[in-house]
């Protein structure tokens, strides 16, 4: 029998033995019929069941139904921690030339008040091949984001050079020893937090004029910034932009030019809220357009990439969730008319104005899908039940098509053992992808360190029914 059909039937059956017209499927006797059974499409399933008397499916069922019929998730192959017994938080991450993965963030001064950058280099199964601290006594210093070159990495963050510390740029070595140190002259503090390579050179965006040294999430009544220099970090040009901060910029490879996003602040419907930004530089990083997405709540976004057709971008809303802080997707076309946007929340369920649901980090995959990097979780102050075990943060993967329409998520849940949060994501060559965590559990460290997550790529995996 056609596998659609045999679930079609052991409803009937079902419904035929509740001799209720009305029945209503519990997910445990939804699970016992449907156990063996192959991957089927949810869509055909409830499809096949609407429109009549006898099926009636409560909320439960269809929940498991979807939960069983989605692309298959990834496995665990392995997680590593990494780091100091100072504490670590990272930021961002990518796999390297070499097959091996390199992690950037920051790390609590040794015997001082302030932080400084960490960049940790591993081979391809995890193990620690460098880790290089970058700042000096005193300073605050972050590495925001970190791009490879031929000749080793570029760093963008805030450093110090001369007794300033700033915006600036750290070109590494293969090796991870520091070559050269730009730091640009600006008002009060600033950090580069977005970095790209082009052909003949580099650009990166920002944020300067703010009042505190430590980089915030979102630099309000900041003066963002997008700057190109060449391989040597000596600007070639620099312009301001109209918004506090250049959060993410991309050499866009369709279209020529540039484009970054950002959160920006707009009065609408009788009240102050935050939109996501974007905006198209042409190769002189003059605006040719700027765009913003959101509803009358708050909407921030983190990050984005390139697509075939446009862009996507993702960060987090309260205008199209569920009371709470949901992860948000949105894709918008090649000029910046936006196509269609998601939100997904509460893998692990809970109370939606409880659980918040951050994402940092967004990646087109090559068949034109999306995979975000997020955490979940119960904030401090909203804890109700101290036995919840919510109240432990979980890294969230969301995994869509390329309408945004959910295919699988996972979550790395260690309430027993600590937080993790996923603060990004790196494709890799085997089809798996690599989760950058802020860890409590991954490293012999002590708590707050980085972690390694490796994934097996979905497509190798079978998925049984339970």
């Amino acid at each position: 029998m056609h596998k659609i059909s045999l679930i079609c039937f052991s409803l009937v059956v079902l419904c035929s033995a509740s001799g209720d017209h009305e029945f209503k499927a519990n997910s445990h006797l939804l699970a016992k019929h449907l156990n063996k059974q192959s991957e089927v499409s949810v869509n055909a399933i409830l499809l096949a069941t609407s429109g009549t008397d006898i099926f009636h499916l409560d909320a439960a069922a269809v929940e498991y139904i979807r939960s069983k019929t989605k692309q298959v998730a990834p496995k665990v192959e392995w997680v590593i921690g990494q780091g100091t017994d100072q504490g670590e938080y990272v930021f961002d991450g990518l796999q390297t030339k070499d097959g091996g993965f390199i992690a950037v963030g920051k790390t609590n001064e040794r015997g001082g008040g302030s932080c400084h950058a960490i960049i940790i280099k591993t081979n391809g199964k995890g193990k620690l091949e460098w880790q290089r601290i970058v700042g000096e006594k005193e300073r605050h210093e972050e590495g925001r984001r970190i791009i490879e070159s031929s000749t080793g990495y570029y760093l963008g963050g805030t450093f110090t050079q001369g007794g300033k510390t700033g915006a600036g740029i750290v070109k590494l070595d293969k090796k991870g020893m520091i070559v050269w140190t730009r730091v640009y002259p600006h008002a009060r503090h600033g950090a580069i937090r977005g970095i790209d390579l082009a052909k003949d050179g580099i650009v990166v965006t920002g944020y300067t004029d703010y009042a505190e040294e430590e980089v915030p999430f979102i630099a309000d009544e900041a003066k963002g910034f997008v700057m190109k220099t060449d391989f040597q970090g000596k600007p070639v040009w620099r312009r301001q932009l109209s918004v506090n901060q250049g959060t993410k910029v991309k050499v866009d490879v369709q279209n020529g030019g540039f484009v970054l996003c950002s959160t920006v602040w707009r009065f609408s419907k009788g009240s102050d809220h935050q939109d996501a930004c974007l905006i198209k530089l042409d190769p002189k990083g003059r605006v040719e357009w700027q765009k913003t997405y959101g509803g009358s709540g708050n909407d921030q976004c983190f990050d984005m990439d390139l697509t075939d057709d446009g862009y996507v971008l993702d960060g987090h809303t309260t205008s199209f969730g569920k009371e709470g802080w949901d992860a948000w997707l949105v894709k918008v076309g090649l000029k910046g008319d936006l196509k269609w946007q998601k939100s997904f929340d509460r893998p692990l369920g809970g109370n939606p104005r409880q659980i918040f649901d951050e994402c940092y980090g967004v990646k087109t995959i090559p068949d034109g899908r999306f995979v975000l990097a997020c955490g979940s979780g119960i904030e401090p102050e909203n804890v109700r039940n101290r036995k919840d075990p919510r109240n432990t943060w979980a890294a969230y993967l969301v995994r869509t098509d390329d309408k945004g329409n959910l295919l699988w998520e996972y979550s790395y849940h260690t309430p027993k053992e600590g937080h993790n949060a996923a603060e990004y994501i790196a494709l890799c060559r085997d089809g798996g992808f690599l989760v950058f965590l802020d860890s409590d559990t991954a490293g012999e460290m002590g708590e707050e360190n980085i972690g390694f997550l490796k994934l097996t790529s979905p497509k190798k995996e079978k998925r049984k029914i339970h």
